[in-house]
């Protein structure tokens, strides 16, 4: 694959939910408060910061840890966001596989339903170009890249697999049989999907560019697509002077 992962421009960022904590109902009462000498139980103190205002109490989870702030729930119209993300791009789960570099997340609560079946309709689509297996959507996998530009959040990709023995190779092994990759790809407010789709055995790698609209743009990579096109659009520098 190109190691083109590092120059994307920023995309649309969402978020997701978090558990509150029940107590058993066998748990025993809290114990109260002991009075002071006056007949009056003690006032909690009051907590501060180190400005010497009051601190706001930490939510805690059933565990005792901190609670993670509120996901969002779906939209108005019924609709999934398309990803559960924080505002640093984050997932609400810890990944199952790290680099140095790279992070990979289970798809289910990561990425909204409807947009996974979408994603894998257009593998499916591009890969039946070339005969190649199609992906059901079910072995996938989120992969957050880091970058050092900009805001330095993660570079997004779906990868899709055809199979579990296909997905631990791509992702523990030294070599990925197949690969049905979709990276994200913002541009005026405007999604766009890189598609990268390969067959090793056969000797295939094909890139693609789709619009939001799930149209083939190009047969390259929409950073490429797009630089490619403004270049040719720019007018060119020789004019004459007046």
């Amino acid at each position: 694959m190109k190691n083109l992962f590092l120059v994307f421009k920023p995309l649309l960022v969402l978020l997701f939910v978090a558990t509150a904590g029940v107590a058993l109902a066998n748990d025993p009462a809290p114990a109260k408060p002991a009075a002071d000498a006056h007949g009056e139980p003690p006032k909690k103190e009051e907590k501060k910061d180190e400005h010497g205002a009051p601190k706001k109490e930490e939510k805690k989870d059933e565990h005792g840890g901190a609670a993670k702030a509120d996901r969002p729930k779906r939209t108005f119209e019924g609709q999934e966001p398309l990803f559960y993300f924080d505002s640093k791009r984050r997932p609400y789960i810890e990944p199952f596989h790290k680099t140095d570099e790279e992070e990979y997340f289970i798809c289910r609560g990561v990425i909204g339903e409807w947009y996974r079946e979408l994603l894998a309709q257009e593998a499916n689509m591009l890969a039946e170009k070339d005969g190649l297996d199609k992906v059901t959507g079910s072995t996938c996998a989120v992969r957050l890249v880091a970058t050092h530009q900009g805001k330095k959040l993660p570079i997004i990709s779906v990868e899709l697999y055809v199979n579990s023995n296909v997905m631990r190779s791509c992702i523990l092994g030294e070599t990925c049989p197949q690969s049905r990759t979709a990276i994200m790809y913002v541009l005026n407010k405007t999604l766009y999907r890189s598609y990268f789709i390969t067959d090793r055995e056969k000797k295939i790698r094909r890139y693609y560019c789709l619009d939001n609209k799930s149209n083939i743009l190009a047969k390259e990579e929409c950073w490429y697509h797009f630089f490619d096109k403004a270049a040719k659009e720019k007018p060119s520098g020789h004019g004459g002077g007046h």
